[in-house]
């Protein structure tokens, strides 16, 4: 009896772990492909003119998470309900039941710390994995084309698209302010769907801010 209780503790944990594993690599092919590309549709634009435009270059986090009512939740949970129905044909219930579970975890949790990464001076900030996981996620919204995850940055190496942080290199973060929202076609370039700051890994910080508000500023006129 003891053996049978340990095999289904392995059995559990197992369909845990795909569970999770399945959610981030989702999330991040997600984000790769819909999140920065044209085929993402509503979703593309939503993530790139609003969340890539409020927080770029330096200017990554703010007083509270800057939102503006668009719900992308749908778009995860189409592919998690296929997911689940495919498994309900081939899963025991009590496996199913702890795979819905842990997949509802694993949003949540993904959900909360992309948030938490841009709220300045969130509770999280005093833990070590949690601030490293934030300026790998900063990377990403200074290079647009790296560090898709938002938890599992593995995936990242292995899809190529990982950029690791410079030891020793210390961030500036200026509190990000709601800003103006441009125009759709100064977002709609031919760089697979990167602001135009993203685009230039040459130049400086700075140079990419100046960059930024010219953008701004002309599609505003």
């Amino acid at each position: 009896m003891p053996e049978a209780g340990a095999d289904s503790l392995l059995v559990y944990g197992c369909t845990a772990m795909i569970a999770h594993l399945s959610m981030s690599l989702g999330q991040t092919l997600f984000h790769r492909y819909l999140g920065h590309t044209r085929l993402g549709g509503r979703f593309f634009k939503n993530h790139i003119q609003f969340h890539h435009v409020h927080y770029a270059g330096n200017h990554v986090v703010s007083t509270h998470y800057l939102d503006n009512g668009d719900n992308n939740t749908l778009f995860f949970l189409m592919p998690v309900a296929l997911v689940v129905g495919l498994s309900y044909l081939f899963l025991r219930l009590d496996l199913l039941v702890v795979q819905l579970a842990v997949m509802s975890l694993s949003f949540c949790g993904h959900y909360y710390l992309d948030n938490q990464y841009h709220v300045a001076g969130s509770w999280l900030g005093r833990l070590s994995w949690f601030r490293r996981k934030q300026q790998l996620h900063f990377i990403h919204h200074r290079h647009g084309n790296r560090n898709f995850a938002v938890i599992d940055f593995f995936w990242d190496r292995l899809l190529g698209t990982y950029r690791s942080v410079k030891p020793g290199r210390g961030f500036v973060i200026p509190i990000a302010a709601p800003r103006p929202r441009p125009s759709q076609a100064a977002f709609w370039p031919w760089n697979a769907g990167l602001p135009p700051w993203q685009t230039e890994p040459s130049k400086s910080v700075w140079q990419q801010g100046l960059s930024r508000r010219a953008s701004c500023g002309l599609a505003a006129r």
